[in-house]
């Protein structure tokens, strides 16, 4: 039985001495050089085997399917079988801020950051915001508790935020949004969820 390691070694040997004739060396990389040194150190039989594992090129190009185009209605969304069956749908407490002017301005107040309405939310409580936006693209931040999200019009972006401590935080529209962006200034106050509690008793019902 033939050593593999002196086949190997002679085939090297063929190889390089081949490589020293210039007639040769213009077609060392034929197959009829590699053959001989592919077929020893690459089996046939393991080609085929990795042939049949590699995936398939054809299966990972860009699939053309022809998209279904449906018109959907406000009918076919599911209704819950509670509101189906006479429940009062709830209503929220809605509200408009604005900025307050400069002639309005009180001893104490932040100038182009004060509103006439403050937003306030209990502090050690879990708060989720859903913003979008009517008009234009708008974006609600409040650097200070951390929190900033496009307003985009069509759409509805979830933040979350946990407000540690009480107190008065500012923000203000952060994406260029027209003539008045310089002045849609944002006031969140916290307090505590038990003067939470008695605030929104007021407006919500029990």
């Amino acid at each position: 039985r033939s050593d593999p390691v002196a086949i190997g070694s002679s085939l090297l040997g063929s190889i390089l001495g081949a490589l020293a004739t210039p007639s040769i060396r213009d077609s060392c990389l034929s197959k009829a050089m590699l053959g001989p040194l592919q077929s020893f150190f690459w089996p046939a039989d393991r080609r085929v085997e990795a042939s049949a594992a590699a995936p398939a090129v054809e299966s990972l190009g860009v699939q053309t399917r022809k998209l279904r185009v449906r018109d959907v209605k406000a009918e076919d969304y599911a209704t819950p079988e509670k509101y189906l069956e006479g429940a009062e749908i709830p209503t929220f407490y809605q509200f408009q801020s604005n900025l307050v002017a400069d002639e309005d301005l009180k001893p104490g107040m932040v100038r182009n950051l004060e509103v006439d309405k403050r937003l306030t939310l209990p502090t050690r409580t879990h708060i989720r915001f859903l913003v979008t936006g009517q008009d234009v693209l708008h974006s609600f931040s409040v650097p200070s508790l951390g929190i900033k999200s496009d307003a985009t019009p069509g759409r509805i972006n979830r933040i979350n935020t946990f407000i540690q401590r009480e107190g008065v935080f500012y923000g203000q529209c952060s994406e260029l949004c027209g003539t008045l962006h310089g002045f849609m200034p944002i006031v969140v106050e916290a307090v505590a969820p038990e003067t939470y509690a008695a605030h929104a008793r007021k407006w919500y019902k029990e």
